[in-house]
Order: structure tokens, then sequence, then C-alpha cells
């Protein structure tokens, strides 16, 4: 930045020079030089005592980012600034009520599974009994099917 000051007015003094025709002298020359000195050495004064200032600004600190494994809301900070800490010491609490009721659904889906298998058995177990009932059927068609084929030949014979 005092470069860019130094080299801006140094470029005004040249133009002023040629524009108003000045004469370069022992007076001229010294008066813009020092004059320079007293203009860019002021900028720079206030530029440095005249700025936005912060006590925290200039401070740096080392920290350590911790980021829980699931998202929520933060409810509690459990910990003290600038303290050592235990493994397995609580840093902070999440909000439990969405994972709450994300338990109650999923306690209901298992209810509501629990009684789809039940209907599921109820309807094997009358499956099977259709199939009993079937095969039942079949062996006495078959047992009459073998009578009247009997009694058929009997009577084709005789």
């Amino acid at each position: 930045m005092d470069l860019l000051l130094v080299l801006t007015y140094a470029a005004l003094c040249i133009a002023i020079f040629k524009i108003f025709k000045i004469p370069l002298n022992k007076w001229t020359v010294p008066t813009a030089v020092l004059g320079g000195v007293v203009l860019v050495g002021t900028l720079i004064l206030l530029m440095n005592y005249n700025h936005p200032f912060s006590q925290i600004g200039g401070q740096f600190y080392s920290t350590t980012p911790i980021v829980s494994s699931v998202r929520g809301k933060v409810v509690s900070v459990d910990v003290e600034a600038n303290q050592q800490l235990k493994k397995g010491d609580v840093l902070f609490r999440i909000d439990p009520i969405p994972f709450e009721a994300e338990v109650i659904r999923a306690k209901a889906a298992l209810a509501d599974a629990e009684q789809d298998v039940l209907q599921l058995e109820s309807n094997y177990k009358a499956s099977q009994s259709d199939t009993i009932k079937a095969l039942a059927e079949r062996d006495k068609a078959e047992r009459e099917y073998n009578r009247y084929q009997q009694g058929f030949k009997k009577r084709r014979i005789h």
C-alpha cells in the first residue's frame, strides 16, 4: 500500500510539472519531494492508527472441532472451556425428542409386522388344511375309481 501511495504521488507530481510547465530547479524539486514525504507520511500514519480494531482480531486459538455422528439440535454443553477431558466424558447433549419419536415409529412398525406374521401364519395353516383336504378328496376319488373299475371289470367278465 505504501508503494502504491508513493508511486501515485510521483505520477501526480510528474503530471503537474508537465501540465503547468513548472521548471525543474533547486526550489521546485525539493519542495515536491518534501511535500510528498509529508503527504505520504501523514496518509500512512492515518491509515495505521485510524482503522477498525479489535482485541481478539489479533489473537488466535488452537481449537479442535468436535462433530457429532448424528444430526440434531444441541440442547446443552456439559464441559467448561479450557478444562481437560477424559475418555467417555459427555461433551454435549442433543435433543432426544426426534430420536424418541423414531423409536416409537419403529416399535409401531414392529407391532404391525408381528400382526402381519400372525395373519400370514393363519393363512399358511389354512392353506395346509386345504392341501390336506384336497389330498383326502383325491384319495377318496381314487378309491371310488378303483372300486368302480373293479365292478366294471367283473361285469364285463360275467
